[in-house]
């Protein structure tokens, strides 16, 4: 249970539940257990199609670092049973979205899957939310309502963009993004936001280690 322990402090949420004198997973562990098998399923049938049935080598994956830190590095031991010839090298892209690295063999990017000569499969589903250090939301007062993101600093990844589609959707009546902090490093976007220099967009799944 240790290793169960320390996975869902990671986490942030837990994988297992007490039935009886036994232990089941938690609906939220089924999903989590289920993104991890197709994600490996992805990774393997790619090495398949690059190295060829008992080849060994080299296989490279481009992925964003919240996910190589949650799903990739705590599975990596499955892998290399399955593979184990197999070479595994990770390689992490500064954009969420990026899939241009020639080094990489398969790449693991958040996006709506619109990326030209590339073969494309969902892994999950994921929603962005704003995410801020608990230092921050007590210096602000805390939010009632979506508009007060806006008494802080907006940290953007490359560009407004998902900000802007988090306000609109949010109905919030002309919000100005220009005016927050730009990186072009989502570990920057982080470490400001432990900081609490501002408040990030991140999704629920690779974001809540890092702001817990």
């Amino acid at each position: 249970h240790a290793l169960a322990d320390a996975l869902e402090r990671d986490l942030g949420f837990d994988l297992l539940e007490r039935i009886g004198k036994g232990v089941a997973l938690t609906p939220r562990g089924q999903r989590y257990a289920s993104d991890v098998r197709k994600a490996l399923t992805v990774l393997g049938d790619a090495v398949t199609r690059h190295a060829g049935t008992g080849v060994g080598g080299s296989f490279s994956v481009s992925c964003t670092p919240g996910f190589a830190s949650l799903f990739l590095c705590t599975h990596i031991g499955e892998f290399r049973q399955m593979y184990p010839d197999v070479a595994l090298r990770i390689l992490t892209p500064r954009r969420l979205d990026d899939v241009s690295n020639a080094e990489a063999d398969a790449f693991i990017a958040f996006g709506v899957g619109n990326w030209p000569n590339r073969a494309v499969e969902l892994l999950c589903e994921i929603s962005f939310t704003p995410l801020c250090s608990p230092t921050l939301l007590n210096k602000i007062g805390g939010f009632s309502k979506p508009a007060d993101v806006l008494r802080a600093n907006l940290l953007h990844l490359g560009d407004t963009e998902d900000w802007a589609r988090w306000l609109a959707l949010s109905k919030v009546e002309n919000p100005d993004t220009e005016g927050g902090i730009f990186f072009s490093d989502m570990n920057l976007v982080f470490s400001a936001a432990i900081a609490g220099q501002g408040i990030a967009m991140g999704d629920e799944l690779t974001s809540r280690r890092a702001l817990s």
